[in-house]
């Protein structure tokens, strides 16, 4: 059964519909990549966010530890405890000191007490003698003695500020609870209400109301700045080359330095594009709505929602402004904001999908450019095959048509043998010249060939090719005009290659030549070559020419111009590149000028050596052939 004939337009319309194919996958893949990406970015960001709100509540968690640990050591049986024993408190303290793995977060442990009938006293704990003395009122607890003086009664008050006080210092007084602790920022330290003292009154008697005593845990900044703060930020936030954020902890204190920083200058102001923000507090933003955990909000159109968790803290002593809290700032290192890191990274993963989407692109035009060569190269090769077969059934067909007579005694007498020899020898020499000429291009194709460079006279080698070409020159009849300057200096050529090259050049001419059957060979030395130093061998004719579209195809392997074909001249379609590659394994090139219609001059242009005088005029010669 025979295939259908596909016809050159059904080969367009196949190749034209794969190509479009081919787009409409590549575009639809880029849109899949850039949703994919988005995707992926979007699952990052929550990743991210997550990871990291996660990270700031056990930094919190941790943070609210280590304070929780002295408070709970700090934590003495008031019932069993005799009035003004303070002696456990210092043991507490003194074996909190042993076991701690921060012993110095606490810089001072003070009892305050307050009565209105005798002055305010503070006690302070000497680390001489591990004994609470009598001390004066440190400059800082200036704020804290204002605040607790509240919970004394003033001389001479009613019943019901009596009643009043009493139930402030209540608020304070929680037994053995852990949120009997308040926090004052301002110092830093820890308050608790120890005990509560009948007031007493001008006579020594004792009165209704009380009076409460104060403990006081005295927070070692520089301990806080320099070892607890540090090692929080390098268990939390710490990568593989060290911290992956920048971390700042923030006193509120106008104009006042954070009190830890891991960059230097980081959070000496307010940071707009901070990662993650959090109140240490525990105090809501906004006046009370959200968390007091912020993420950050990725730039993408799916944004991620604020983080939202609960925080633990010792409540405040005294109501402050937000202004006055302690905040956790973290912030990307790499790239600023982690947003803007995200969003730098997105980019690059579209840019390198669509870089690898681009590179499938060119490799398909690769493949699609390399299958229409090929099959275009297939076509040549078919060509060739029917031009080769053309050539050789003519004289193929002349000698076995000689033969035949010879064999049948049709040749009679010495002249007409003599005849039928010269036409079989001449059909012999046709079909050589043509099988060497394939073996040669075969051998050029597989770098076979090689060529001896030797200084040779351009007119020696200029004789050589028309003396081969003689006969087919007299055959076609044409007129052969030379000029060639005097006093050339000698070319590097190999003599055989180049005059096998100009042959082909010749023979190109007689077949292309028209009907003016005229032949220009010019040999020169011009002032100023392609490559230097050089001399120029052109070989001209007056006939159809060459169409300008059809110029960059003629040097290449069994290519024939459909006009030539439609005209049915012979040839093989070898002849121009077999030159081509000759004259450049000589280190020369060929160059071509045509103009349709009026004929055609290719130009040998080949290396020379160096002359010292050149005389002035040329030599013409005139060859006739008949």
């Amino acid at each position: 059964m025979r295939s259908p004939i596909k016809f050159p337009f059904q080969e367009r319309a196949f190749s034209t519909s794969m190509v479009i194919l081919a787009a409409a996958v590549v575009i639809v893949l880029g849109v899949l990549q850039f949703r994919w990406s988005n995707q992926v970015s979007e699952a990052t960001s929550i990743r991210l966010a997550d990871s990291l709100q996660m990270s700031m509540i056990n930094w919190h968690l941790d943070f609210f530890r280590v304070f929780s640990e002295a408070c709970v050591a700090m934590q003495v049986d008031t019932a069993s405890r005799s009035r003004d024993d303070w002696g456990q408190y210092a043991r507490r303290y003194a074996q909190w000191k042993k076991t701690s793995a921060d012993p110095n977060l606490i810089a001072g442990l003070y009892i305050l007490q307050f009565d209105p009938a005798r002055s305010d006293r503070v006690l302070h704990l000497a680390p001489a003698t591990n004994r609470f003395e009598p001390g004066n009122w440190p400059s800082s607890f200036a704020g804290l003695r204002e605040e607790l003086q509240r919970a004394a009664p003033e001389p001479g008050a009613g019943e019901s500020t009596a009643i009043s006080r009493a139930g402030f210092a209540n608020r304070y007084f929680s037994g053995g609870s852990l949120t009997g602790w308040k926090f004052d920022p301002q110092i830093p330290a820890l308050v608790r209400a120890i005990s509560s003292r009948p007031a007493t009154s001008a006579g020594g008697k004792s009165a209704e109301r009380r009076n409460v005593d104060w403990l006081v845990l005295v927070v070692n900044r520089k301990d806080l700045q320099d070892n607890v703060l540090p090692a929080l930020a390098e268990r939390y936030f710490r990568g593989t080359e060290g911290l992956d954020y920048q971390v700042a902890v923030t006193s509120g204190r106008q104009n006042a330095p954070p009190l830890y920083s891991s960059d230097a200058g980081f959070g000496n102001v307010e940071i707009a594009d901070a990662d993650g923000t959090m109140n240490i507090f525990g105090r809501p933003r906004d006046g009370g709505q959200g968390s007091p955990i912020h993420i950050f909000r990725t730039p993408s159109p799916g944004n991620v929602p604020a983080a939202s968790g609960a925080t633990t803290w010792f409540p405040l002593l005294r109501d402050t402004g937000t202004e006055q809290d302690w905040h956790l700032i973290v912030r990307h290192r790499r790239g600023g904001a982690l947003g803007a890191f995200l969003a730098d990274s997105h980019r690059r993963d579209l840019a390198i999908s669509f870089g690898v989407l681009f590179l499938l692109v060119v490799s398909m035009a690769i493949l699609i450019i390399t299958s229409a060569r090929a099959q275009r190269l297939a076509k040549l090769q078919m060509d060739f095959v029917t031009a080769v077969s053309h050539e050789l059934r003519t004289p193929l067909t002349v000698i076995s048509s000689a033969a035949e007579n010879i064999a049948h005694g049709v040749v009679q007498g010495k002249p007409q043998l003599e005849q039928y020899g010269s036409v079989i020898g001449t059909q012999a020499k046709r079909l050589f010249e043509m099988v060497e000429q394939i073996l040669l291009f075969a051998a050029i194709r597989e770098g076979h060939q090689r060529y001896n460079l030797r200084p040779v006279e351009a007119e020696e080698v200029l004789d050589s090719a028309l003396s081969n070409t003689a006969g087919l020159v007299r055959t076609a009849k044409f007129r052969v005009e030379q000029e060639i300057e005097p006093n050339l200096p000698l070319i590097l050529a190999d003599r055989t290659a180049l005059s096998q090259c100009l042959q082909n050049l010749i023979t190109n001419a007689l077949k292309y030549g028209g009907e003016q059957q005229w032949i220009g060979i010019t040999v020169r030395l011009p002032e100023h070559g392609l490559s230097g130093k050089e001399i120029q061998i052109s070989v001209s004719d007056r006939g159809i020419g060459i169409d300008p579209e059809e110029l960059p195809h003629i040097f290449e392997p069994f290519y024939r111009s459909p006009l030539v074909t439609a005209a049915q001249i012979h040839g093989t379609g070898l002849g121009l590149p077999l030159a081509k590659s000759m004259v450049e394994a000589m280190k020369g090139r060929i160059t071509v000028k045509s103009v349709p219609g009026h004929g055609s001059t290719f130009t040998l242009h080949l290396p020379c050596m160096d002359h010292s005088a050149r005389q002035p005029g040329a030599k013409v010669v005139e060859a006739v052939t008949s």
